[in-house]
This record gives structure tokens, sequence and C-alpha cells, in this order.
């Protein structure tokens, strides 16, 4: 319960309240990595869009993770108790993207279609070191934009150079996606050392790229 009202708290914020509008239908990332109190959080997520009379779903942001189909998706999701009867809405999973355009490293960058075309976009994730790279950047906000919700070609775009390259891949694809496609805001945890959720906290679309970093 507490996480929940850490949840209610930061999205009842005017700045990311007034965002949500009765009838719009948001899309809510939810990934693949083991995060934990996942569902507590996202059921509050979702419950928080209906109390605002908007459309909640949840998309699947994993890369190619789930052997690269949204069954395999959908499955991991349900693994984490996400799924469209405990979270009392829709997931709507799709391989399908559109291409946004290209990074200034020409890198293309692609978005799940089904996210591009909702109303809003709610990026749910956690920040933490990765375990296979360093920069200002690793596992988190702008990773779920750009690998998460790019899909098998998003994650193939971001990996394709080798593991050295994903530092400064990451944020040049994450902007081009803020720019381009209709996301609200990110509600980001971190965990402390016990792997236990710590922090909760909503950021503002024109902050994530300060913010992260400072979080991570």
């Amino acid at each position: 319960t507490e996480i929940a009202s850490v949840v209610f708290a930061e999205l009842s914020k005017d700045e990311f309240s007034s965002q949500i509008h009765k009838g719009m239908n948001i899309a809510i990332t939810s990934g693949s990595r083991g995060i934990a109190n996942v569902d507590i959080i996202t059921k509050a997520i979702v419950d928080f869009v209906k109390s605002r009379q908007a459309n909640p779903f949840i998309v699947p942001a994993m890369g190619s993770h789930g052997g690269a189909t949204a069954e395999g998706q959908t499955e991991i999701l349900a693994g984490y108790n996400i799924t469209a009867e405990a979270m009392g809405c829709p997931i709507k999973s799709s391989m399908d993207t559109v291409l946004l355009g290209y990074s200034e490293q020409e890198k293309p960058v692609y978005l799940d279609k089904i996210a591009y075309e909702a109303d809003g976009i709610l990026l749910s994730c956690r920040i933490k070191p990765h375990n296979a790279f360093r920069g200002e950047y690793e596992s988190g906000i702008c990773k779920m934009m750009a690998v998460g919700l790019g899909n098998q070609k998003g994650a193939e775009s971001v990996h394709c150079d080798g593991m050295g390259k994903i530092a400064g891949y990451l944020p040049a694809i994450a902007k081009v996606i803020l720019e381009s496609a209709p996301v609200l805001f990110a509600i980001a945890c971190v965990d402390n050392a016990s792997d236990e959720t710590c922090l909760i906290e909503a950021i503002r679309k024109e902050c994530i790229m300060q913010r992260e970093p400072e979080r991570l």
C-alpha cells in the first residue's frame, strides 16, 4: 500500500496529472528485467490513469526479449503477475514499429507502433547500472525508449556495433524519440543494495535527459 500511495502522490502533482485527460488512450511501459514490486507499481499507474477517466493499456517494452515475439513478451509479463486480469487493463503486445528518423550517429530510430499511436506514453522503468557497459545513461529511461520500445529492430540498431558503442547511442536515440513520440513523462524507481524499492519519482519529459544521470 505504501508503494501504491507513493506512485499516486507523484502522479497527482499537477505537472503530471494535468497531462492526462478524459478519454485519452495511455500506453504504460513494462520491461523484462525483474524489478522489485513491478506489478504493484504498474497497477498503481494503471489505477491513477483510470482515476483521470483515461484509458490505460500496458505495452511490453523489452526489445528482442521473449524470443522477439508478441506472445513471448506477454508471457514474460505474466511471470511478473502483469496480466490483463491482474492489472485491470489490456496488454497490447506487438513487434510492429514505426521509423521515427535517425540519430546524430545516423542510427535508425524505431518505436513500438501501438505505443506511437497512443495519445500518450508513460515510461515506467527502473534506473540502475548496466552489467555490461558504463556511461551517463545505462539501464533506465533512455534504454527503455531506445531498446525496450524499439522492439527487435530498435534493439538490433543499438546493439549491432558492440557494447562499447551503446553508451553513446542511447541518449542520441532517446532524444529523437522524445522529439517525435507522444511521451508524456517518466515514472522511475530506484532499488537499494538489497534489491528493494527505495525511491519512486515522476520525471517531466523535458527533464529526463538531465535527471536520469543524477539518479543513476
